[in-house]
């Protein structure tokens, strides 16, 4: 099984890549918003899953390993193919889907082509659950940007906000911190 991928994008289009590895091509199916972040010739990593779909082999592919879980997790709900589970995982971070869980927010799902208010409902319902436990390396990465944002002085519910907007390609907590500084600037 094919669970992480680093090389070059010879071909992008909307849905796919192929990325070249050691002289081979690895076509990795993506989401658009994966598709707009990358470019045609750059070297990148991605976390993948490999599907096994009638006697077919498809890879999908993801730029955090958070995006891949949230994939996992929904990819085992019944219903629910592998294209419909990356589409989900590609709405935003596990903070903002957890967020639409808890509330039965209908509307952030609706940006989903293809995927019903039945469908959502089912998604909401089985999510419930499984979310509570949910990434916590995470959670611990933003442990300590919300430290460094509390020991600013910012109250605990503006920090944890600006916070879930930073994307998830960053990493490092001072990093956080700067990107969630620049949300507070603009306000």
């Amino acid at each position: 099984m094919i669970s992480y991928i680093k090389g070059k994008i010879l071909i992008k289009k909307d849905k796919f890549l192929v990325i070249e590895r050691q002289g081979i091509g690895y076509k990795i199916f993506v989401s658009e918003k994966t598709s707009e972040k990358v470019k045609q010739g750059e070297e990148r990593e991605f976390f993948t899953f490999f599907v096994l779909k009638k006697e077919k082999l498809e890879l999908y592919g993801f730029l955090t390993p958070e995006e891949l879980t949230v994939f996992e997790t929904v990819e085992k709900i019944s219903g629910i193919g592998p294209k419909g589970a990356m589409l989900v995982a590609s709405l935003g971070t596990i903070h903002q889907l957890k967020k639409a869980v808890e509330t039965h927010d209908f509307k952030y799902f609706s940006k989903i082509k293809g995927i019903g208010k039945k469908k959502v409902q089912k998604i909401i319902l089985e999510l419930g659950g499984s979310l509570k436990e949910f990434n916590k390396s995470s959670i611990e990465k933003d442990d300590e940007a919300l430290k460094g944002l509390l020991s600013l002085g910012f109250p605990s519910k503006e920090a944890k906000e600006a916070l879930e907007k930073v994307p998830d390609d960053i990493k490092e907590p001072e990093k956080r911190i700067q990107k969630a500084l620049q949300f507070f600037a603009r306000k």
